[in-house]
């Protein structure tokens, strides 16, 4: 605002960023300079909010602000780049800034209500929804909503789960290249007529089918219960699980068979499951039979390893918020003001023939 005629006692008026502080200056008959002696200071923040030079009650310049709450005797660095660690790695974003009690106090709180929360569930608790066709499982986007603020797992989930939907995963009857792998499982023999448990190894690998189908092919060596050795070949039916399932464990079911004399004879069957591989499983979507089957196995404490990872994740927004804008104060907490009047002002005050009025600052919204 520039400097106006004198017209009674008007107030000053210092614009900001939000706010306006109208300040009362009393008016000189004599044209004396009037000063604001003390800058006025938020109680937000440490920095000056205004101090001008004024003229028959007016400033003469727009004094501009800016008022911040976070505190700047806490070195942030790039809260930026502190907020993206945060969100990533609990307790990541306060150790770059330095804040090592809270980084530690944060990873622990933070962590430790997560991987138990996960431990609960079999590691199987955080499930991201489809990007697309989400229609029916609002429930699933409202936890996974709550648990994403744990940062790296929750992203970790959403890429599993475009893997999961994706088309390539579906049950595979035939292979790329061999495959050896430990199995458990049943073993049914026609020539028995019985079904008993065995444990072994598998060894499959493509081959040529009638008519030049390509197929799976294979043996199995390994005991039964009674310790007998076995040692089938399989074919020509072979199927193996999805690559990708939350189960650890990939199933496979074979065709047993002799194929002496060249020609193919059917035997029995061999069901049961081979390991799949941590990646193939960690935090990827249940359907909807692994989900039934999860909540029968854990009881009530599904739903306690559900709220453990939902408020882990709500507790890191909050952590994040602190590196991005520092620990937030109010009033009280601003350093004593080691301001003093001017001299020259106050003997100018004591020649007025009308006492003079104090400054009186307020804050207008």
């Amino acid at each position: 605002m520039q400097g106006c005629p004198h017209d009674g006692h008007r107030p000053a008026v210092i614009p900001h960023r939000r706010n306006y502080t109208h300040v009362h200056i009393p008016s000189r008959g004599n044209g004396a300079r009037a000063r604001l002696d003390s800058p006025l200071r938020s109680p937000y923040n440490h920095s000056l909010v205004a101090t001008r030079t004024a003229t028959d009650g007016y400033f003469t310049q727009p004094a501009t602000t800016e008022i911040h709450m976070s505190d700047p005797r806490i070195p942030l660095k790039e809260p930026k780049l502190a907020a993206v660690l945060a969100f990533l790695l609990p307790g990541a974003g306060h150790l770059y800034q330095g804040r090592y009690f809270k980084s530690g106090l944060y990873a622990v709180c933070i962590w430790g209500l997560f991987l138990y929360g996960m431990s609960l569930a079999d590691w199987k608790i955080v499930n991201a929804p489809p990007l697309r066709g989400n229609e029916g499982r609002r429930g699933v986007m409202l936890k996974y909503a709550a648990q994403f603020g744990v940062g790296a797992p929750a992203l970790l989930a959403l890429m599993q789960s475009e893997r999961y939907y994706s088309e390539e995963n579906r049950p595979v009857r035939q292979l790329e290249g061999p495959l050896e792998a430990t199995f458990t499982g049943e073993l049914t023999l026609r020539t028995r007529q019985t079904a008993g448990e065995v444990t072994g190894s598998v060894y499959l690998e493509p081959a040529q089918g009638g008519f030049g189908a390509e197929v799976i092919r294979g043996r199995f060596i390994g005991t039964d219960a009674d310790g007998q050795e076995i040692d089938v070949q399989l074919g020509e039916f072979v199927e193996l699980g999805r690559p990708i399932s939350a189960d650890s464990r990939r199933y496979l079911q074979a065709e047993v068979i002799d194929d002496a004399g060249g020609r193919v004879q059917s035997l029995g069957h061999l069901h049961g499951s081979i390991p799949r591989t941590f990646w193939n499983w960690i935090v990827v979507p249940l359907d909807d039979q692994q989900d039934r089957e999860l909540h029968r196995q854990l009881g009530k404490f599904h739903e306690l390893a559900t709220v453990f990872t939902m408020i882990a994740g709500l507790l890191n927004v909050l952590v994040i918020w602190d590196a991005l804008e520092g620990p937030a104060y109010g009033y009280g907490d601003e350093p004593e003001s080691s301001d003093k009047p001017d001299p020259d002002s106050s003997q100018a005050n004591s020649d007025d023939d009308q006492p003079a009025e104090k400054p009186v600052a307020e804050a207008v919204s």
